[in-house]
């Protein structure tokens, strides 16, 4: 990959000069730390005000209720092994966290899920099921408030910053259903 990105970086230099487009391509590289800068500084703040906001709803208690009406999707997603609740608790906020569009969080409290239940299996080599699925929930993007793209729409001044919401939500959930039901056809078949 990196040769295909020097190769190319350098056929795109060569063709600006030939097609006299050089000041573009100038401008573009002279403005590009700028955006990235800006970019970086919307999506992490997003971040700090939804990790705030999810630190709140953790203090507050109400995360215990959200959890305890998750508790029959996630048994459904899981298993039986969201009864223990060593493990239910990062498993819960984790979706609770996907759910919020705070992938960051979501990360950390999936890798602590992942630990946990990589104490429990039988063979440390082979991930267990619960492992496999919890990696597919947290590909398949599933997420009601999706922050980061807000953001990130709003950034760039979109006409409707919403407008992509329902495919979103669509294709999250299509992806996370077709995951999971793939996932439990190849475990049938093991």
């Amino acid at each position: 990959m990196a040769k295909v990105f020097k190769y190319g970086l350098l056929l795109f230099i060569i063709c600006s000069f030939l097609t006299g487009n050089y000041e573009a391509m100038f401008t573009g590289i002279i403005e590009t730390p700028s955006e990235v800068f800006d970019l970086v500084k919307v999506i992490v703040l997003s971040c700090c005000l939804w990790s705030g906001f999810l630190n709140i709803i953790k203090a507050s208690g109400l995360i215990r209720h959200i959890a305890f009406i998750c508790r029959p999707i996630l048994r459904f997603i899981y298993g039986d092994i969201v009864e223990q609740d060593d493990i239910y608790v990062y498993l819960s906020s984790n979706f609770i966290a996907n759910l919020l569009g705070v992938g960051t969080l979501a990360s950390m409290s999936g890798l602590k899920a992942m630990k946990v239940l990589q104490s429990k299996q039988e063979n440390p080599k082979i991930p267990c099921r619960e492992m496999m699925t919890l990696v597919i929930v947290n590909t398949a993007g599933l997420s009601l408030i999706p922050t980061t793209i807000m953001s990130i729409r709003q950034t760039y001044h979109s006409e409707d910053v919403l407008g992509f919401f329902k495919y979103s939500v669509l294709i999250g959930a299509s992806i996370t259903i077709i995951g999971i039901l793939i996932s439990r056809v190849l475990e049938h078949y093991e």
